[in-house]
Protein backbone atom coordinates (compact mmCIF):
# COMPACT_ATOMS: atom_id res chain seq x y z
CA UNK A 1 0.00 0.00 0.00
CA UNK A 2 2.77 2.21 0.94
CA UNK A 3 4.92 2.98 -1.96
CA UNK A 4 7.27 6.03 -0.60
CA UNK A 5 7.33 8.33 2.00
CA UNK A 6 9.79 11.12 3.22
CA UNK A 7 10.26 9.80 6.22
CA UNK A 8 13.46 7.92 7.51
CA UNK A 9 12.79 4.80 8.75
CA UNK A 10 16.16 2.73 8.46
CA UNK A 11 19.11 5.44 9.38
CA UNK A 12 21.40 6.04 6.76
CA UNK A 13 25.28 5.84 7.73
CA UNK A 14 26.58 7.82 11.07
CA UNK A 15 28.10 11.28 9.93
CA UNK A 16 32.04 10.77 9.51
CA UNK A 17 33.97 13.96 9.23
CA UNK A 18 36.19 12.64 7.14
CA UNK A 19 33.25 12.05 4.08
CA UNK A 20 32.29 14.37 1.75
CA UNK A 21 29.17 14.65 1.13
CA UNK A 22 26.84 15.80 -1.72
CA UNK A 23 23.58 17.93 -1.82
CA UNK A 24 20.30 16.36 -0.02
CA UNK A 25 22.75 13.15 0.92
CA UNK A 26 21.91 12.17 4.06
CA UNK A 27 23.78 11.02 7.26
CA UNK A 28 22.70 10.16 11.39
CA UNK A 29 23.97 11.04 14.61
CA UNK A 30 23.60 8.61 17.52
CA UNK A 31 21.88 10.26 20.36
CA UNK A 32 21.21 8.81 23.61
CA UNK A 33 18.89 5.32 23.95
CA UNK A 34 18.84 4.38 20.55
CA UNK A 35 17.41 7.74 19.16
CA UNK A 36 19.50 8.60 16.25
CA UNK A 37 18.80 12.29 14.50
CA UNK A 38 19.04 12.07 10.63
CA UNK A 39 20.19 15.47 8.82
CA UNK A 40 20.25 16.13 5.02
CA UNK A 41 23.18 17.78 3.58
CA UNK A 42 21.98 21.88 1.89
CA UNK A 43 25.17 21.88 -0.11
CA UNK A 44 27.90 19.73 -2.00
CA UNK A 45 31.19 19.19 -1.31
CA UNK A 46 30.29 19.12 2.41
CA UNK A 47 33.22 18.13 4.34
CA UNK A 48 34.08 18.37 7.91
CA UNK A 49 31.03 20.46 8.90
CA UNK A 50 29.35 19.18 12.46
CA UNK A 51 25.54 18.71 11.85
CA UNK A 52 24.31 19.47 14.96
CA UNK A 53 26.19 23.03 14.68
CA UNK A 54 26.21 23.64 11.10
CA UNK A 55 22.67 24.70 9.91
CA UNK A 56 24.00 26.34 7.00
CA UNK A 57 25.14 22.86 5.63
CA UNK A 58 22.73 20.12 7.47
CA UNK A 59 19.16 20.24 8.20
CA UNK A 60 17.37 17.93 10.35
CA UNK A 61 14.94 15.78 8.35
CA UNK A 62 13.41 13.61 11.14
CA UNK A 63 14.61 10.88 13.83
CA UNK A 64 14.76 7.01 13.99
CA UNK A 65 15.86 4.32 16.44
CA UNK A 66 18.74 1.86 15.72
CA UNK A 67 17.83 -1.34 13.60
CA UNK A 68 18.06 -4.22 16.11
CA UNK A 69 20.44 -6.95 15.61
CA UNK A 70 21.56 -10.03 17.41
CA UNK A 71 25.07 -9.42 18.02
CA UNK A 72 24.78 -6.18 19.79
CA UNK A 73 24.31 -5.41 23.47
CA UNK A 74 21.57 -2.77 24.42
CA UNK A 75 21.28 -1.21 27.90
CA UNK A 76 18.19 -0.57 29.74
CA UNK A 77 15.79 1.44 28.18
CA UNK A 78 17.30 1.45 24.74
CA UNK A 79 15.00 1.62 21.68
CA UNK A 80 15.94 -0.40 18.30
CA UNK A 81 13.01 -0.60 15.40
CA UNK A 82 12.03 -4.01 13.70
CA UNK A 83 12.30 -2.32 9.58
CA UNK A 84 10.32 -5.10 8.37
CA UNK A 85 7.67 -5.33 11.23
CA UNK A 86 7.78 -1.75 11.56
CA UNK A 87 7.91 -1.86 14.94
CA UNK A 88 9.61 0.06 17.41
CA UNK A 89 10.83 -1.74 20.73
CA UNK A 90 12.39 -0.85 24.37
CA UNK A 91 14.82 -3.09 25.83
CA UNK A 92 13.71 -4.45 29.61
CA UNK A 93 17.23 -5.20 30.60
CA UNK A 94 20.89 -4.02 30.89
CA UNK A 95 23.49 -6.29 29.11
CA UNK A 96 20.67 -7.28 26.88
CA UNK A 97 22.34 -9.28 23.47
CA UNK A 98 21.26 -11.90 21.72
CA UNK A 99 17.73 -11.94 22.59
CA UNK A 100 15.10 -11.76 19.82
CA UNK A 101 12.20 -9.18 19.71
CA UNK A 102 9.71 -11.80 20.29
CA UNK A 103 10.94 -12.77 23.91
CA UNK A 104 8.99 -10.59 25.94
CA UNK A 105 11.22 -10.42 28.66
CA UNK A 106 13.55 -8.68 27.34
CA UNK A 107 11.91 -6.65 24.93
CA UNK A 108 8.80 -4.15 25.21
CA UNK A 109 6.48 -3.47 22.08
CA UNK A 110 6.00 0.46 21.84
CA UNK A 111 4.33 0.41 18.76
CA UNK A 112 4.75 1.77 15.05
CA UNK A 113 7.81 3.11 13.70
CA UNK A 114 7.63 6.94 12.88
CA UNK A 115 7.24 6.15 9.21
CA UNK A 116 4.49 4.05 9.64
CA UNK A 117 2.59 5.27 12.48
CA UNK A 118 -0.17 7.22 10.21
CA UNK A 119 -1.37 4.32 9.18
CA UNK A 120 -2.44 2.50 12.19
CA UNK A 121 -5.78 3.03 13.56
CA UNK A 122 -4.75 5.15 16.93
CA UNK A 123 -5.20 8.80 16.28
CA UNK A 124 -2.70 8.76 19.21
CA UNK A 125 0.03 7.31 17.21
CA UNK A 126 1.68 10.36 14.54
CA UNK A 127 4.32 10.17 12.33
CA UNK A 128 6.26 13.87 13.01
CA UNK A 129 8.67 15.29 10.74
CA UNK A 130 9.58 18.71 10.41
CA UNK A 131 8.69 20.75 7.92
CA UNK A 132 6.72 18.45 5.28
CA UNK A 133 5.31 15.27 4.85
CA UNK A 134 4.84 13.22 1.52
CA UNK A 135 3.54 9.71 1.03
CA UNK A 136 2.86 8.05 -2.12
CA UNK A 137 0.53 5.33 -1.43
CA UNK A 138 -0.67 2.17 -4.21
CA UNK A 139 -3.98 1.09 -3.02
CA UNK A 140 -4.61 -1.59 -5.59
CA UNK A 141 -8.18 -1.61 -5.50
CA UNK A 142 -10.94 1.19 -6.27
CA UNK A 143 -10.88 3.85 -3.68
CA UNK A 144 -12.92 6.74 -3.34
CA UNK A 145 -12.33 8.53 0.18
CA UNK A 146 -9.53 9.32 1.80
CA UNK A 147 -9.58 10.79 6.14
CA UNK A 148 -6.63 12.49 7.30
CA UNK A 149 -7.01 12.77 11.45
CA UNK A 150 -4.59 14.33 14.28
CA UNK A 151 -2.77 16.69 11.57
CA UNK A 152 -0.96 19.59 12.61
CA UNK A 153 0.13 21.26 9.15
CA UNK A 154 -0.89 24.51 7.15
CA UNK A 155 -1.83 22.98 4.36
CA UNK A 156 -2.68 19.50 2.56
CA UNK A 157 -2.24 19.02 -1.28
CA UNK A 158 -4.25 15.20 -2.14
CA UNK A 159 -3.18 14.22 -5.93
CA UNK A 160 -4.28 11.05 -7.28
CA UNK A 161 -2.60 9.58 -10.97
CA UNK A 162 -3.72 6.69 -13.07
CA UNK A 163 -1.49 5.23 -15.50
CA UNK A 164 0.86 8.20 -15.14
CA UNK A 165 -1.53 10.89 -15.69
CA UNK A 166 -2.83 13.17 -13.09
CA UNK A 167 -6.39 12.64 -12.72
CA UNK A 168 -7.34 14.84 -9.89
CA UNK A 169 -5.84 16.93 -7.32
CA UNK A 170 -6.32 18.94 -4.56
CA UNK A 171 -5.33 21.47 -2.31
CA UNK A 172 -6.77 22.69 1.65
CA UNK A 173 -5.76 25.63 3.46
CA UNK A 174 -5.80 24.24 7.17
CA UNK A 175 -5.04 27.78 8.88
CA UNK A 176 -8.43 28.87 10.81
CA UNK A 177 -8.77 31.26 13.32
CA UNK A 178 -12.60 31.19 15.43
CA UNK A 179 -13.29 35.09 15.70
CA UNK A 180 -16.45 35.91 17.73
CA UNK A 181 -16.30 39.18 18.35
CA UNK A 182 -13.64 42.00 17.98
CA UNK A 183 -11.37 40.91 20.87
CA UNK A 184 -10.82 37.52 18.67
CA UNK A 185 -10.06 39.40 15.47
CA UNK A 186 -6.89 41.68 17.33
CA UNK A 187 -5.83 38.59 20.10
CA UNK A 188 -7.45 35.59 19.47
CA UNK A 189 -4.18 32.81 17.95
CA UNK A 190 -4.35 31.40 14.62
CA UNK A 191 -4.67 27.95 15.01
CA UNK A 192 -5.20 24.60 12.02
CA UNK A 193 -7.72 22.26 11.51
CA UNK A 194 -7.05 19.10 12.53
CA UNK A 195 -9.01 16.91 10.32
CA UNK A 196 -10.10 16.55 6.39
CA UNK A 197 -12.18 14.38 4.86
CA UNK A 198 -12.68 13.87 0.98
CA UNK A 199 -14.99 11.86 -0.34
CA UNK A 200 -14.80 12.54 -4.25
CA UNK A 201 -11.73 11.00 -4.83
CA UNK A 202 -11.92 9.10 -8.32
CA UNK A 203 -12.21 5.34 -8.29
CA UNK A 204 -9.30 3.56 -10.20
CA UNK A 205 -8.17 0.41 -9.90
CA UNK A 206 -4.50 1.83 -10.76
CA UNK A 207 -4.55 4.92 -8.66
CA UNK A 208 -1.52 6.35 -7.40
CA UNK A 209 -2.32 8.87 -4.32
CA UNK A 210 0.19 11.19 -3.19
CA UNK A 211 -0.54 12.86 0.34
CA UNK A 212 1.85 16.05 1.11
CA UNK A 213 1.51 18.27 4.24
CA UNK A 214 3.24 20.91 4.83
CA UNK A 215 4.03 23.47 7.81
CA UNK A 216 5.34 27.10 7.73
CA UNK A 217 7.10 26.45 11.08
CA UNK A 218 7.63 23.46 12.91
CA UNK A 219 6.61 19.72 12.71
CA UNK A 220 4.07 18.51 10.71
CA UNK A 221 2.41 15.71 12.11
CA UNK A 222 -0.35 12.92 10.84
CA UNK A 223 -2.03 11.07 13.46
CA UNK A 224 -3.92 9.04 10.81
CA UNK A 225 -4.64 8.63 7.27
CA UNK A 226 -7.15 6.04 5.78
CA UNK A 227 -7.97 5.82 2.57
CA UNK A 228 -11.36 3.33 1.08
CA UNK A 229 -14.88 3.91 0.01
CA UNK A 230 -17.59 5.09 1.29
CA UNK A 231 -20.59 4.17 2.53
CA UNK A 232 -23.89 6.76 2.97
CA UNK A 233 -25.90 5.35 5.68
CA UNK A 234 -28.54 8.36 5.96
CA UNK A 235 -29.08 12.07 7.59
CA UNK A 236 -27.87 12.52 11.17
CA UNK A 237 -30.41 14.49 12.95
CA UNK A 238 -30.22 17.61 15.11
CA UNK A 239 -30.16 15.84 18.21
CA UNK A 240 -26.47 14.53 17.99
CA UNK A 241 -24.20 14.37 20.67
CA UNK A 242 -20.09 14.77 21.27
CA UNK A 243 -19.14 13.20 24.65
CA UNK A 244 -15.54 11.57 25.99
CA UNK A 245 -15.13 9.07 28.03
CA UNK A 246 -13.22 10.29 30.32
CA UNK A 247 -10.64 8.41 31.87
CA UNK A 248 -8.94 10.82 34.49
CA UNK A 249 -9.18 10.08 38.21
CA UNK A 250 -9.89 12.33 41.37
CA UNK A 251 -8.90 11.47 44.01
CA UNK A 252 -10.99 13.45 47.95
CA UNK A 253 -8.50 12.87 50.46
CA UNK A 254 -9.80 13.00 54.17
CA UNK A 255 -9.57 16.61 54.43
CA UNK A 256 -11.41 16.99 51.43
CA UNK A 257 -8.41 17.86 49.24
CA UNK A 258 -8.04 16.25 45.82
CA UNK A 259 -5.70 14.19 43.98
CA UNK A 260 -6.08 14.74 39.94
CA UNK A 261 -4.74 12.48 37.37
CA UNK A 262 -5.50 13.37 33.85
CA UNK A 263 -5.60 10.81 31.27
CA UNK A 264 -6.96 10.45 28.02
CA UNK A 265 -10.25 11.33 26.93
CA UNK A 266 -12.12 8.86 24.13
CA UNK A 267 -14.38 11.10 21.69
CA UNK A 268 -17.64 9.43 21.32
CA UNK A 269 -20.84 10.58 19.58
CA UNK A 270 -24.74 9.63 19.90
CA UNK A 271 -26.84 10.11 16.82
CA UNK A 272 -30.01 9.48 15.13
CA UNK A 273 -29.72 8.75 11.65
CA UNK A 274 -32.80 9.15 8.90
CA UNK A 275 -32.29 6.47 6.35
CA UNK A 276 -34.26 5.52 2.88
CA UNK A 277 -36.50 2.27 3.52
CA UNK A 278 -34.15 1.00 -0.01
CA UNK A 279 -31.38 1.38 1.79
CA UNK A 280 -31.90 -0.54 4.74
CA UNK A 281 -30.60 -3.95 3.99
CA UNK A 282 -27.54 -2.47 2.67
CA UNK A 283 -26.82 -0.78 6.08
CA UNK A 284 -27.15 -4.34 7.66
CA UNK A 285 -24.93 -5.82 5.59
CA UNK A 286 -22.40 -2.96 6.56
CA UNK A 287 -23.34 -3.28 10.27
CA UNK A 288 -21.96 -7.01 10.15
CA UNK A 289 -18.62 -5.88 8.40
CA UNK A 290 -17.66 -3.47 10.61
CA UNK A 291 -18.25 -5.55 13.86
CA UNK A 292 -15.39 -4.60 16.01
CA UNK A 293 -13.79 -3.00 12.88
CA UNK A 294 -12.59 0.43 13.36
CA UNK A 295 -13.73 2.82 10.23
CA UNK A 296 -13.98 6.48 9.62
CA UNK A 297 -17.61 7.86 10.79
CA UNK A 298 -18.18 11.31 9.63
CA UNK A 299 -21.31 12.89 10.48
CA UNK A 300 -20.89 15.38 7.68
CA UNK A 301 -19.29 15.88 4.50
CA UNK A 302 -17.72 19.42 5.04
CA UNK A 303 -14.25 19.80 6.51
CA UNK A 304 -15.12 23.71 7.21
CA UNK A 305 -18.70 22.83 9.00
CA UNK A 306 -17.96 23.70 12.61
CA UNK A 307 -19.82 20.67 13.87
CA UNK A 308 -17.69 18.73 11.38
CA UNK A 309 -15.19 17.57 14.39
CA UNK A 310 -17.37 16.63 16.49
CA UNK A 311 -18.99 14.74 14.21
CA UNK A 312 -15.80 12.96 12.99
CA UNK A 313 -14.65 9.59 14.81
CA UNK A 314 -12.53 7.20 13.93
CA UNK A 315 -12.89 3.73 15.93
CA UNK A 316 -16.10 1.46 16.43
CA UNK A 317 -19.45 1.40 17.20
CA UNK A 318 -21.24 0.61 19.95
CA UNK A 319 -24.49 0.53 19.60
CA UNK A 320 -26.29 0.17 16.16
CA UNK A 321 -29.52 -0.03 16.19
CA UNK A 322 -32.33 0.35 13.17
CA UNK A 323 -35.95 1.46 14.17
CA UNK A 324 -38.57 0.80 11.72
CA UNK A 325 -41.72 2.25 12.86
CA UNK A 326 -41.92 4.45 9.57
CA UNK A 327 -43.15 2.90 6.30
CA UNK A 328 -40.54 4.64 4.05
CA UNK A 329 -38.11 5.62 6.59
CA UNK A 330 -35.80 3.72 9.09
CA UNK A 331 -34.38 5.63 12.40
CA UNK A 332 -30.99 4.63 13.10
CA UNK A 333 -29.96 5.13 16.02
CA UNK A 334 -25.62 5.26 16.36
CA UNK A 335 -23.26 5.36 19.45
CA UNK A 336 -19.10 5.73 18.30
CA UNK A 337 -15.82 5.62 20.20
CA UNK A 338 -12.90 6.42 19.22
CA UNK A 339 -10.54 3.45 20.06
Amino acid sequence: MLTSSTVVETAPAAYNAATTYALDATASVAGSAGLLTIYKSLQGGNTGNTPASSPSWWTVIGTTYQTYSGGATYALGDRVIDATAHLVYESLAAGNTGNALTNTTKWLEIGPTNKWAMFDVLRNTATSVPGSLTVVITPGRRVDSIALLGVVANSATITVTNGGSTVYTITKDLNKREVLDWYDYFFRAFATQPSLALFDLPPYTGAVITVTLTATSGNVQCGACVLGSYEYIGDVQYSAESDVLNFSTVTRNFDGSSELVPRRNVPKTVQQIWLEKSRVNRVRDLRDALNATPAVWAGLDDSSDDYFEALLILGIYKRFSINLRHPQHAVISLELEEI
